[in-house]
């Protein structure tokens, strides 16, 4: 089926993406064909066939290392906020993450029950991590993704959490930030418009109070941003989005 699908993209010009979160299914993607895998292989090590397949595929991986933890935060009522998601999340999700607070617990499913009686402090899979380094060391592009629209996944800065995480891999912060960026825009088949700073590409950019490349979380310190050439207040452009 894999296989048809990506004859059937390949043939209408289109990228076959892929979600296979472990290592015999990826592997099975990429030989069916898969551009693009959008999660960590998390089950065990990737092995050399697999950075192999990916690289003969010339394959995007996408580790999404945020993802799972926002599930454990929200259904075990442990999620909060980052200091970059009060100002830029959407209010109204905002909001609905603290719904089991005022849900009556009788309600609720009993594994949610549970979670919230017994919360733990959940960390992100090492597998996960080690692959994340291999894969980039192997020289296949890396891509900084969330999932967001998952529970606990926040659209826009749920971005700073995954790329905070990446740097857990061991990867540099120039690294992740590359991986965000310039990667991003290839993921997207968008490299001659976005993703470096080039004439000729769009004026999208941001200033920042703080230097990424000296700690990855100063990424959330916005002090302006710079869409389509014009300059806009953080504040002001949350405003907008919501």
């Amino acid at each position: 089926m894999v296989k048809a699908a990506g004859e059937a993209a390949h043939a209408a010009g289109v990228r076959l993406a892929v979600h296979a979160t472990e290592l015999v299914v990826a592997k099975a993607s990429l030989r069916a064909g898969a551009d693009f895998l959008v999660h960590s292989v998390e089950d065990a090590a990737v092995d050399e066939e697999f950075l192999a397949l990916a690289k003969k595929n010339r394959a995007l991986y996408c580790p999404t290392l945020f993802v799972k933890l926002g599930y454990h935060y929200a259904l075990s009522n442990t999620w909060q906020p980052t200091e970059a998601e009060r100002r830029l999340a959407d209010p109204q999700i905002l909001a609905a993450m603290s719904d089991l607070q005022r849900i009556p617990r009788e309600m609720l499913p009993e594994r949610v029950v549970k979670a919230m009686n017994q919360p733990t402090s959940p960390k992100p899979s090492a597998i996960a991590l080690q692959n994340l380094r291999r894969v980039w060391d192997a020289g296949i592009p890396v891509v900084m993704g969330t999932d967001a629209g998952n529970i606990g996944t926040l659209h826009g800065p749920s971005v700073f959490r995954e790329m905070e995480i990446m740097t857990q891999a061991g990867l540099t912060p120039l690294q992740v930030l590359r991986s965000a960026t310039s990667n991003g825009a290839r993921a997207m088949g968008m490299e001659r418009d976005i993703g470096t700073l080039a004439p000729g590409k769009l004026a999208d950019l941001v200033i920042l109070d703080a230097d990424p490349l000296a700690d990855v979380t100063n990424l959330s310190k916005i002090h302006r941003v710079i869409k389509d050439g014009k300059l806009v207040a953080p504040a002001a452009r949350a405003s907008a989005g919501n």
